[in-house]
């Protein structure tokens, strides 16, 4: 006697037979197949994420901003010195023309020699040195009449090669921080700053 089982694989018994049904696989592994397609498509969304942010943590700029300050006994509130202070607010918003972020480590305020030592045990990448005019005056400049100049020059933190430099003017009688005057220089520096930072391979 040929056995149930091998009857309904050779077609003798009914799929309506009562005591043995034909059950269908078909929904079983359609339903395994669409699992499997959403759990790797889950898999390479998530995969997409992770590297997508991992590219755009990459897609920064890292600097150093320091205000150089006149002499070695200048106090600032706070440490940094109100140009660099200023320059930090109004840099640190912003993005370059690639998309790029600026990742700023601001440094306290130092004199003119103190400065490569720091960025050298920072390790900064690039530089943004800040000099106003009247830390120029021991270096044989006389200050213009009623003027201040701001100087700020693009380094490298590896080699200290110069990359570029720029300067801002604000008048002499409005060098107060809260002055329209100081945040109108600001703003005109850190453009060029900006601009300076889009030239970068």
């Amino acid at each position: 006697m040929v056995g149930a089982a091998n009857l309904l694989a050779f077609g003798s018994l009914s799929p309506s037979h009562p005591r043995l049904r034909p059950v269908s696989v078909l929904p079983i592994r359609a339903e395994v197949m669409l699992t499997a397609v959403i759990c790797r498509f889950a898999a390479t969304f998530v995969l997409a994420l992770w590297a997508g942010s991992s590219i755009l943590a990459q897609h920064a700029v890292s600097l150093c901003l320091v205000q150089t300050k006149p002499y070695a006994s200048a106090q600032y509130d706070p440490p940094a010195g109100p140009w660099a202070t200023e320059m930090y607010d109004l840099l640190s918003a912003r993005k370059l023309k690639n998309g790029a972020s600026l990742n700023i480590t601001v440094l306290a305020a130092e004199i003119e020699e103190a400065v490569p030592p720091e960025v050298r045990r920072l390790r900064c990448p690039y530089v943004i040195q800040l000099r106003d005019h009247r830390s120029l005056w021991n270096a044989g400049r006389s200050p213009r009449d009623n003027t201040e100049s701001v100087l700020f020059t693009l380094w490298r933190g590896d080699t200290g090669k110069a990359i570029t430099d720029g300067a801002s003017l604000i008048p002499g009688a409005d060098r107060h921080p809260t002055t329209a005057a100081f945040a109108a220089a600001c703003n005109d520096l850190a453009e060029q700053i900006l601009k300076s930072l889009d030239k970068l391979p």
